[in-house]
């Protein structure tokens, strides 16, 4: 997921790429944050069902992806 976002977060961003690159990289904590939040609803609702955390994950992906891309076209 995050190649995606960070590619189509910097674009555009012009002489302010290298600032807008080191916030990107900070809010990279939700990559720890996650797991542990997949870890708990495993525990308490059974770990299949706590697959539905990275479901929400990649369809937001899918949707910051598509939303660029519907952009562009116009």
């Amino acid at each position: 997921m995050f190649p995606t976002i960070f590619a189509l977060a910097l674009k555009g961003l012009g002489k302010h790429t290298g600032q807008g690159s080191g916030i990107l990289c900070s809010a990279i904590v939700g990559g720890a944050i996650l797991p542990v939040v997949q870890g708990l609803l495993a525990d308490r609702i059974g770990l299949q069902l706590a697959f539905i955390i990275p479901v929400f994950c990649y369809a937001y992906i899918a949707y910051y992806g598509w939303r660029d891309w519907a952009f562009r076209k116009q």
